[in-house]
C-alpha cells in the first residue's frame, strides 16, 4: 500500500471516528442549549459566528496557498524552503489577523443596531468579541497547522480538535444544567477550548517538525521573491471568498431581515445539512494532499480514472445522504425538539438540493486544487453574486426559502455548468467531460428510482415514538437506501464497481 493511500485511510478512519461522537454529542447539546439559552440567545450564537466567520474572508484563499505551495518542497524534502514558505505566510497571517481584530472591534459596536436590538447591546457585543478573539488566533499561532495538513497529517488536527471540543461542549451543558453559569459561563468556555487548542497545536506541531523554525522577520524580508505564490494567491481570493459568502451569509441575512428566532429554526435543520457535509469530507480526508501527489507524479491515465472513482463515490453517498435527509429529517426533528421547530418542506428541498451540489463540488475542487487551477475567477465573483442578490431580495419578498434559493441558483450555475468543464478542459486536456454529464444523469435518474421504492417501504413500516426506535428505523431506512441504489448502479458504473472492490479487499484483509 503506498504511503499516499495509508495516510489516506487513516485521515479517513481517524475523521469518521469522531464524526460519529460529535454526531451523538451536538444532538444532545443542541436540546440542552434550546432549552436553557433559548431561540434568540441560540440564534445570536449562530449570528455571531457566521458574522465573523465573514470577517475571517481576510485571510481566504491563504491556507489553500500554503498546502498547494508545500506540495513540491514536501516532495522534495527540502527543509529549508518549506521553513521559508512558512515563515512568509507567517508574516501574511499576523498581518491579516491585525487587520482582522481591529476591523472586526469597530463592528462589534454596530451589531446591536444591526439586529434591531433584539439581545441587549452588552450580550450581543461580549458574544460578538469571543468568536473574534477565538478566531483571530488562527492567524497567530494556529497557521502553522496546514504543514500538518500538506503532510497528510490531517488526523492529528482531528484528533486535537475534536478532543478539545468535546470537553467544551461537556462543560458548558454542565455550566448550564448545574452550576447555572447562563451565557456568560458558555462564552468563557468557548475562549477557554480555544486558548487550549492553540497551545496543544503548537506543541505537536513542534514535536513533529521539531526543524521548523517559521520566522515574521524573514518571512517579511523574503516576500519579494515568491511572486508565483501571490499571483495564485489572488486568484484563489476570489474562488474562497465565494465559498465563505455561500457558507457565512445566510444566518446573518435571516438574522437581520426576518429574525434570530428563525436562524435558530434554519439552524437546526442546516446542522443536519452540516453533518452530511462533514460526512463525506470525512470520507475523503486528506485527500487533497493526496491528489496533489499524484497530480506531480504526471501519469494522465491514472489521475483520470482516481477523479472517476472519487466523483462517482461522491455521486453514490450524495444520493443516499440526501434521500435519506429527506425522508427522515421531519419525523427526526419531531421527535428531537418538538413540531415547532419543523421548517417546511419546500425550504428543506431547496437546502438539500444545494447540499447535493455542494457535495458535487468536493470532487471537482479537489483536482482543481491539485492542479492548481485557480485561473477562473470570474466564476467565484459570479457566484458569490448571485448568492448575496438572490437571497437578500428573495428574503424581504418571500422570506426564509428566498434566502436559501440564493444558494441554491448560485451553486447551481456555477458548479453544474461550468466547474466540470474547467476541470476537464484545464486539467484533463478537453477529454471526457460530457461522460461526467452522463454520469451524473444516470446517477440522479436511478436515484429518483430508489427514492421511490424506499418511500414507499418507509410508509409501510411502523412510525418512530422515540430517539431510539428512531434511530433503529433511520439505520434501517439507510441500509435499505444504500443496498438498493448500489444494485441499480453497480451494473452501470465501472468506477463505483472498482471502489466497492477496493473496500471490500481492505475489509478482507483486517479480518
Amino acid at each position: 500500500m503506498s504511503e499516499r493511500i495509508r495516510h489516506g485511510l487513516r485521515n479517513a478512519r481517524t475523521s469518521l471516528f469522531f464524526y460519529f461522537l460529535m454526531l451523538g454529542l451536538n444532538l444532545f447539546s443542541r436540546k440542552i442549549f434550546l432549552e436553557y439559552l433559548g431561540d434568540t440567545l441560540s440564534g445570536l450564537t449562530t449570528t455571531m459566528q457566521f458574522t465573523v466567520g465573514l470577517l475571517n474572508m481576510a485571510d481566504i484563499g491563504i491556507s489553500t496557498a500554503i498546502i498547494y505551495a508545500l506540495f513540491k518542497p514536501i516532495y522534495d524534502d527540502d527543509r529549508e524552503e518549506i521553513n521559508r514558505i512558512v515563515s512568509l505566510f507567517c508574516y501574511l497571517f499576523r498581518l491579516i489577523g491585525a487587520g482582522v481584530v481591529t476591523v472586526g472591534v469597530a463592528i462589534m459596536f454596530f451589531m446591536p443596531s444591526f439586529l434591531d436590538e433584539q439581545v441587549p447591546p452588552v450580550t450581543v457585543m461580549l458574544s460578538f468579541l469571543t468568536f473574534l478573539a477565538t478566531s483571530s488566533l488562527s492567524y497567530f499561532v494556529n497557521y502553522k497547522q496546514y504543514l500538518l495538513s500538506a503532510y497528510q497529517r490531517g488526523y492529528i488536527i482531528v484528533r486535537i480538535f475534536n478532543t478539545v471540543t468535546i470537553s467544551k461542549i461537556a462543560l458548558q451543558m454542565a455550566a448550564l444544567l448545574w452550576l447555572g453559569g447562563g451565557y456568560a459561563s458558555f462564552l468563557v468556555l468557548e475562549t477557554v477550548a480555544a486558548v487550549v487548542y492553540s497551545w496543544l497545536l503548537e506543541r505537536r506541531v513542534g514535536r513533529e517538525y521539531p526543524w521548523l523554525k517559521p520566522s515574521f522577520a524573514l518571512g517579511r524580508s523574503i516576500r519579494g521573491e515568491y511572486k508565483p505564490v501571490f499571483r495564485n494567491l489572488k486568484q484563489i481570493v476570489s474562488h474562497k471568498f465565494a465559498a465563505v459568502v455561500l457558507t457565512q451569509t445566510d444566518s446573518v441575512v435571516i438574522a437581520h431581515f426576518i429574525s434570530l428566532a428563525t436562524v435558530t429554526l434554519y439552524y437546526n435543520y442546516a446542522m443536519i445539512i452540516s453533518k452530511l457535509t462533514t460526512f463525506v469530507a470525512s470520507c475523503f480526508s486528506g485527500a487533497w494532499a493526496g491528489v496533489g501527489n499524484l497530480v506531480s507524479e504526471g501519469d494522465r491515465d491514472k489521475i483520470q480514472h482516481v477523479f472517476r472513482q472519487y466523483a462517482t463515490t461522491t455521486m453514490y453517498l450524495a444520493g443516499v445522504l440526501c434521500g435519506c435527509a429527506l425522508l427522515l429529517a421531519d419525523p427526526f426533528i419531531s421527535i428531537w425538539l418538538g413540531e415547532r421547530y419543523l421548517l417546511d418542506e419546500a425550504t428543506f428541498v431547496c437546502m438539500l438540493a444545494a447540499l447535493y451540489i455542494a457535495l458535487l463540488r468536493q470532487p471537482i475542487t479537489v483536482f482543481l486544487n491539485g492542479y492548481g487551477l485557480y485561473k477562473d475567477v470570474w466564476s467565484a465573483w459570479l457566484e458569490a453574486g448571485l448568492n448575496i442578490v438572490i437571497s437578500v431580495a428573495g428574503g424581504i419578498m418571500y422570506g426564509l426559502i428566498g434566502v436559501v434559493a440564493g444558494t441554491l441558483v448560485s451553486t447551481g450555475i456555477v458548479v453544474l455548468f461550468w466547474k466540470p468543464v474547467f476541470l476537464y478542459r484545464e486539467g484533463f486536456c478537453r477529454v471526457g467531460v460530457l461522460s461526467f454529464y452522463t454520469t451524473l444523469l444516470k446517477y440522479l435518474t436511478l436515484l429518483a428510482a430508489t427514492h421511490v421504492v424506499v418511500a414507499w417501504l418507509l410508509h409501510m413500516a411502523p412510525q418512530a415514538g422515540s430517539l431510539t426506535s428512531f434511530f433503529v428505523l433511520a439505520a434501517a431506512t439507510a441500509a435499505v437506501y444504500a443496498i438498493i441504489y448500489a444494485l441499480l448502479l453497480l451494473p452501470v458504473s465501472a468506477s463505483l464497481r472498482s471502489v466497492f472492490k477496493i473496500v471490500l479487499q481492505k475489509t478482507v484483509e483486517r479480518l
